[in-house]
């Protein structure tokens, strides 16, 4: 397994740019649920679009198709990358402001550097480290305890279903990381895709089977941005940057995420910005800060990761 290294300016312009694709599908995704679409049939379909997009791309490159145990590999990360991402993000933007949940979306660094402590040879956890978990839990509570945005017990199941799937993207993350060092190819993206997809489907079925769909322009170019944009290609820039950098760097994307999300809502959608989602955020942008490593941590940060795989080989 080759050890990610430090981004380079070309890693930071593909950071860059996921951050400001994945940022402002933080609101555009709430301007369809917010326009009538059932949130669970939205992703969906948004899941669908991202599949059908990689496997054209999949097709038009005549990639070899991998064994059918590598595919549905792919479907079971899919399913708790991808869809453990989505799903809680989709309910919870019938409560929150796509710039709350953006807020909370940026602790999935954190999250990812207590995974790979977790599964690795040691537990330890230093002080810096201890740090960035308490500012980052600080700030989401701070969050759901100071923000008008977020109201009664509806906003703060809002907040929790936000945290669920920044642990699904930190852990997802992680684990995409050990089973993928060397990344994902079309086929398998197409494959998480539909591992996620189907896992909405269920979702859909158990919770509401006449959802409603309106085909109106909101709906349609929301659906068109988060499938084609944000899923087919935001997916595919990030599990490069997993497989060129680690699970962590990868997800430092979402330093960007909420400045992003609070502008497009904020400038483009007329969402409310508060004070205190800027002292929230504040507070997670120093957690992240803090889980930059020293030049004395780097290569064993490295080395635990793949200490971690080979005792784990048998998913990050």
């Amino acid at each position: 397994m080759a050890s990610p290294r430090t981004p380079s300016s070309s890693g930071i312009a593909e950071l860059v740019l996921l951050g400001v694709v994945w940022g402002a599908t933080f609101p555009i995704a709430r301007l369809g649920v917010d326009a009538g679409a059932n949130p669970f049939l939205l992703v969906t379909l948004d899941l669908l679009i991202a599949a059908a997009v990689t496997a054209l791309v999949a097709g038009a490159r005549s990639a070899p198709r991998p064994a059918f145990r590598y595919l549905g590999q792919s479907a079971g990360l899919g399913a708790l990358l991808i869809g453990g991402i989505n799903l809680p993000l989709y309910w919870g933007l019938r409560f929150a402001t796509g710039g709350s949940a953006a807020i909370v979306y940026a602790t999935a660094p954190i999250i990812s550097l207590l995974v790979i402590r977790l599964i690795g040879p040691t537990v330890r956890i230093n002080w810096r480290q201890a740090s960035a978990l308490a500012l980052g839990l600080g700030g989401v509570v701070l969050l759901g305890v100071g923000s008008t945005s977020v109201i009664g017990i509806a906003g703060v199941g809002a907040l929790v279903a936000f945290a669920l799937g920044a642990v699904c993207q930190g852990t997802g993350a992680t684990l995409v990381g050990r089973a993928r060092p060397e990344g994902e190819d079309p086929w398998g993206l197409t494959f998480q895709f539909l591992g996620a997809g189907v896992a909405s489907l269920v979702v859909l079925l158990l919770v509401d089977r006449s959802p409603a769909l309106p085909l109106t322009l909101p709906v349609l170019g929301s659906m068109a941005y988060v499938g084609i944009l944000a899923m087919a290609v935001g997916y595919f820039l990030f599990f490069d940057l997993i497989h060129r950098f680690g699970a962590v760097r990868a997800n430092q994307v979402t330093f960007l995420n909420p400045v992003v999300a609070l502008l497009v809502g904020v400038l483009v959608l007329g969402e409310r910005f508060e004070p205190i989602e800027a002292v929230a955020l504040a507070l997670i942008l120093v957690a992240l800060l803090l889980l930059q490593p020293t030049s004395r941590q780097r290569v064993p940060l490295r080395v635990s990761a793949r200490k971690a795989l080979s005792d784990a080989k048998g998913l990050s």
